[in-house]
């Protein structure tokens, strides 16, 4: 039997009725999904949503066949040619979800870093939820200027969680007015709200791993005022914020800071863009100040403040390949008769690498990758297609045993466990990481940047294979290496010794001794210059398919050679195989120009129809 048919519902839509009598034209970003349309459009405000539509509102506008969200940054007086515009259709939530000075931020970020502003608005500005509006009032909160704004790199103190000492530098402040502290990962914002709320001191939270209606509400509810501590990551940059005076950025450096989304904004960046346009006062923490603020501490565009420390520091290099050399075995075995000790260790896994144990050769996959091990008892497996070798056997001379060339955190906790046998051993990783041990004696390895913390501080500090820390191809990996130096020695308690497996000359161990990262930051700036890299010139990466970023290359050096492209322009690339990347370096000032130049290709790309270039300015790192 047919069913019978059942007719679609024609809605007309609602008549608009005339515009607004005051300021009836609004200048409106509409999340079009388009990324090369970076304007806003104009729409008229009925006079029945006129006292409701502001600055900041959300609403929902006809474009083309479809009703999509925008948000609305201006409103400007009716002219001749604005009387045949489209009228905005509908007001989304009774509050604002931006000011006037979050709105330029946004902007202006979208700008330096090639997006559009939905771009960043995506990660700005929580998705509403109806329902958290209920029950919200604005509060009046006071106007406060600062007469003078001020950007301070604070060197955290050694022998003192970092959490505690942001506590402590948030708790000096006189200033008057709302605070924003960020910080770089979910793990450093749960330990900061907890404790903040062991110490009864209120604040709200812009984690954006609440539940959305939690989330959406908080966002709101610091929009409106009454809150003076506002916490959470990367995104609470944008946070409006009515009577804001101090941004505090905790371990400034991290890569945690870089957003994974175009335009691939960069946290600190964003902070001292605001800092700027608001004259709000900037604090940056860290154990070794990136290189970008090591040379804004050394024009004296950033004040520099460390309190006086000494710890006691040990270096001993491995002469014959043990993993710990006598004098550090020594201190080990002294050490954990009092409490846990911390091992940092430079890789996850077993063994990140193996080779031939007759004739070194790396053992490779058929696709070319290299061959790991997950754990002892494991078979080889490849670490790009996962293919496993129950009977690997050398390719170029048939011996059938292997040897780890490279070791991983597996490795190392097997071997330190048998070094130091019926002690308690603990794991902490990026997949699974441990925020906490007791004071009882323990063997703690641990990967960079997930250090459990210990009650009483570590007995011990132990970092082994810095030569492998410090040797990482990545164009940052030296920076990276010494800040993860500092951050796990800072763990060791009143009367623990951190120890090297180093040479014992190398400028690390004096930094250490002296708590003071200075001469290593400047090492690292002259060799910056000498080459000019980044953060000496700007930098960005283009990645598209090798045979377009050839034609690019072309194109830019004929730009280049016609004025049409600055002349300090470096074009290096491209990459060959998958992930193919084009690195432009730049003089800083100029780097807008190529921003410029490369949005204009890929609006051109965009009326042919072809794919859009994606690109990424002044990235995390150039590899």
């Amino acid at each position: 039997m047919l069913r019978p048919l059942k007719l679609k519902i024609q809605r007309a839509p609602q008549p608009a009725g005339p515009p607004a009598s005051d300021l009836p034209v609004a200048s409106v970003w509409v999340d079009t999904g388009i990324p090369t349309l970076t304007e806003p459009f104009s729409y008229l405000i009925p006079e029945k949503l006129s006292l409701q539509i502001r600055i900041g509102s959300r609403v929902q506008v006809p474009f083309k066949d479809k009703h999509l969200e925008g948000i609305v940054i201006n409103r400007t007086s009716l002219t001749d040619d604005a009387r045949e515009l489209k009228s905005i259709y509908k007001l989304l939530g009774e509050f604002p979800v931006a000011s006037g000075e979050t709105l330029e931020l946004i902007s202006l970020t979208a700008s330096y870093w090639g997006g559009s502003p939905y771009d960043v608005i995506r990660s700005a500005i929580p998705p509403r939820v109806a329902s958290s509006e209920k029950g919200l009032a604005a509060n009046v909160a006071p106007a406060i200027s600062n007469s003078e704004s001020t950007a301070t790199f604070h060197l955290l103190p050694p022998k003192l969680d970092p959490i505690s000492a942001l506590i402590s530098l948030i708790g000096t402040s006189k200033v008057i007015g709302t605070k924003l502290v960020i910080v770089p990962t979910a793990r450093d914002l749960n330990r900061l709200t907890a404790a903040l709320a062991n110490s009864a001191i209120e604040f709200t939270s812009l984690d954006s791993n609440l539940p959305r209606a939690d989330r959406y509400r908080n966002f709101l509810a610091v929009s409106l005022g009454g809150t003076k501590l506002v916490v959470g990551m990367r995104a609470a940059i944008f946070a409006p914020i009515p009577d804001l005076t101090e941004i505090y950025l905790h371990q400034e450096n991290s890569e945690h800071y870089y957003e994974r989304r175009t335009p691939y904004w960069n946290t600190r960046e964003v902070a001292w863009i605001r800092s700027k346009i608001s004259n709000l006062d900037l604090h940056l923490t860290g154990y070794v100040p990136s290189l970008d603020v090591a040379i804004d501490i050394d024009k004296k565009e950033i004040l520099y403040q460390a309190a006086r420390a000494k710890i006691s520091v040990v270096a001993q290099a491995s002469s014959n390949g043990e993993l710990i050399p006598s004098k550090i075995y020594q201190q080990v075995r002294k050490a954990i008769a009092t409490g846990p000790v911390l091992f940092l260790v430079p890789a996850k896994g077993y063994a990140t690498a193996i080779s031939c144990a007759k004739c070194r050769n790396i053992a490779l996959c058929e696709c070319g990758g290299k061959l790991s091990k997950s754990s002892a008892k494991s078979d080889p497996a490849c670490v790009i297609c996962s293919k496993k070798y129950q009977n690997w056997k050398c390719g170029w001379c048939g011996e059938a045993r292997v040897f780890l060339t490279s070791r991983g955190i597996e490795r190392f906790a097997e071997e330190i466990g048998r070094s130091f046998p019926n002690q308690i051993v603990i794991q902490s990783t990026a997949g699974d990481p441990r925020d906490s041990v007791s004071a009882e004696p323990a063997l703690v390895i641990s990967t960079p940047g997930v250090e459990p913390i210990a009650e009483k501080g570590y007995s011990a500090v132990v970092i082994l294979q810095v030569d492998r820390f410090l040797s990482s191809t990545s164009s940052n990996g030296v920076e990276s290496a010494y800040s993860n130096f500092f951050a796990a020695s800072a763990l060791v308690g009143d009367t623990g010794v951190v120890a090297l497996v180093h040479d014992d000359g190398a400028p690390i161990t004096s930094a250490l001794t002296t708590w003071n990262p200075a001469t290593i930051s400047k090492r690292e700036i002259e060799q910056r210059i000498s080459l000019q890299l980044p953060p000496i010139s700007g930098a960005v990466l283009v990645l598209a398919d090798s045979a377009e970023l050839v034609r690019l290359k072309s194109a830019l050096e004929s730009a280049k050679e016609e004025s049409r492209a600055p002349k300090t322009l470096r074009v290096y690339g491209p990459t060959a195989g998958e992930g193919a990347k084009l690195t432009l370096l730049v003089d800083p000032i100029e780097q807008l120009e190529i921003v410029s130049l490369l949005r204009e290709i890929n609006k051109r790309r965009a009326i042919s129809k072809k794919p859009l270039l994606a690109y990424r300015v002044n990235p995390y790192s150039l590899d």
